[in-house]
C-alpha cells in the first residue's frame, strides 16, 4: 500500500483571506491506485475500495457512479469514495451531473479542467470544488501502477497553472481534509462500518426519504441472505456488537461468522421475494421474517432477524 492521494481544494482568496478546503489522505490512510482498464467503467467504479482511486482515461459516456448518472465527455481524470463523500476529478474534458438526476428545479453541475464533482451520501446535494493539482500530481506520481498516464502528465501541466496562480495570490491552500472528515484514524473506523461496498450502495443513492432507504437496506439485506452472499449480509448487521470503530481487530470476522450462519439457518428466498412492509418504527416485516433495524447518522444496520408467523 502506499500514501493516499492528495486531493486539496483550491479557491480563490476573497478580500478577507479565506479560501477552500483540502480533500487530503493523510500517511495513516492509505490508499491505492488503480488504472482503468477497457472494460464496463460502472462496475470498475462500483468494486472500487474505498478510500482507492481509478484513474480513468479520455472516456465520453454515461457512467454509473455515486448513486447517479453521469455524463462524461472525453473526461480524464480520478475517481474515488472517501467515507463520506465519492469525487470525480476532472483533468481534462468535462463531468456533468444533469439537473434531472437532482431533482425538479435543480440545475445542471458541471466539472471541467481543474474542477471535481462531490456527492455526499443520502441523495444530498452534490456540489463542484477546486482541486490542488500540485498535491494530487505528487502522490500519483509516487505509485507505480499510474505514474506513466497521460492523465497523471496532464496534471502535471495543470499543476504548473496553479502553482502560477498561487504564487500571483488569485488561489491559496488550506489544511480542512474532506476525504477524511476528522483524523485518519476516525475515517478507518467510519471505512470499516460503512466503507464496504454493499453498504456503500445504499448510502451513495439518489433517492430521497428514510422509509425508501431502509426498505432498500431490508431488501438488499434479504436477497443477500438467499444468495448466500455472507460479505454482504455481514456489512448490513449492526457493527455494535463486534467493536464499531475497532472492528479490524476480529470483529469483521465475527460479523462475517454471525452472517455466515444466518445463511445456513433456513431458505430465505421466500423472504426475499416479498417487499419488506414498515411495521413499527423500525420494523420491517417480508413474509414470515420480521427485521429490526437500529439507525445511525452512518447508516440504519440490521439489529436483529426473527423468524415466526
Amino acid at each position: 500500500m502506499t500514501q493516499g492521494a492528495h486531493i486539496k481544494w483550491l479557491g480563490r482568496i476573497a478580500i478577507a483571506g479565506v479560501i477552500a478546503g483540502v480533500i487530503a489522505l493523510p500517511q495513516t490512510a492509505l490508499a491505492e491506485a488503480h488504472q482503468a482498464h477497457s472494460g464496463d467503467l460502472s462496475q470498475q467504479l462500483a468494486q472500487l475500495a474505498t478510500g482507492d482511486q481509478l484513474v480513468i482515461e479520455n472516456v465520453t459516456g454515461e457512467v454509473q457512479f455515486g448513486g447517479h448518472t453521469i455524463a462524461l465527455d472525453a473526461f480524464s481524470g480520478i475517481a474515488g469514495y472517501g467515507s463520506e463523500v465519492a469525487y470525480l476529478i476532472t483533468v481534462d474534458g468535462e463531468a456533468e451531473l444533469s439537473g434531472a438526476e437532482l431533482g425538479e428545479g435543480a440545475q445542471e453541475i458541471e466539472a471541467g479542467r481543474g474542477r471535481m464533482l462531490m456527492i455526499p451520501p443520502f441523495g444530498a446535494q452534490a456540489g463542484v470544488q477546486r482541486y490542488d493539482a500540485r498535491r494530487l500530481h505528487e502522490a500519483l506520481s509516487a505509485q507505480q501502477q499510474v505514474s506513466a498516464t497521460f492523465t497523471v502528465a496532464s496534471l502535471g501541466d495543470l499543476a504548473k497553472g496553479q502553482d502560477r496562480a498561487i504564487f500571483l495570490g488569485r488561489l491559496g491552500r488550506t489544511s480542512f481534509n474532506v476525504a477524511t472528515m476528522g483524523s485518519a484514524s476516525q475515517e478507518t473506523g467510519r471505512r470499516e462500518r460503512v466503507g464496504g461496498t454493499h453498504v456503500r450502495d445504499v448510502r451513495f443513492t439518489s433517492e430521497a426519504g428514510a422509509d425508501t432507504l431502509e426498505q432498500r437496506i431490508v431488501s438488499q439485506f434479504l436477497a443477500a441472505l438467499a444468495a448466500g452472499e455472507s460479505a454482504a449480509v455481514a456489512q448490513m448487521l449492526d457493527p455494535l456488537p463486534y467493536g464499531m470503530g475497532a472492528m479490524a481487530h476480529g470483529g469483521d470476522q465475527a460479523r462475517i461468522a454471525m452472517a455466515s450462519n444466518l445463511i445456513a439457518q433456513r431458505d430465505w428466498s421466500a423472504a426475499a421475494a416479498t417487499p419488506p412492509q414498515q411495521v413499527g418504527e423500525t420494523l420491517w416485516r417480508a413474509g414470515d421474517a420480521l427485521i429490526n433495524l437500529r439507525r445511525t447518522t452512518e447508516f440504519a444496520y440490521v439489529e436483529s432477524i426473527e423468524v415466526g408467523s
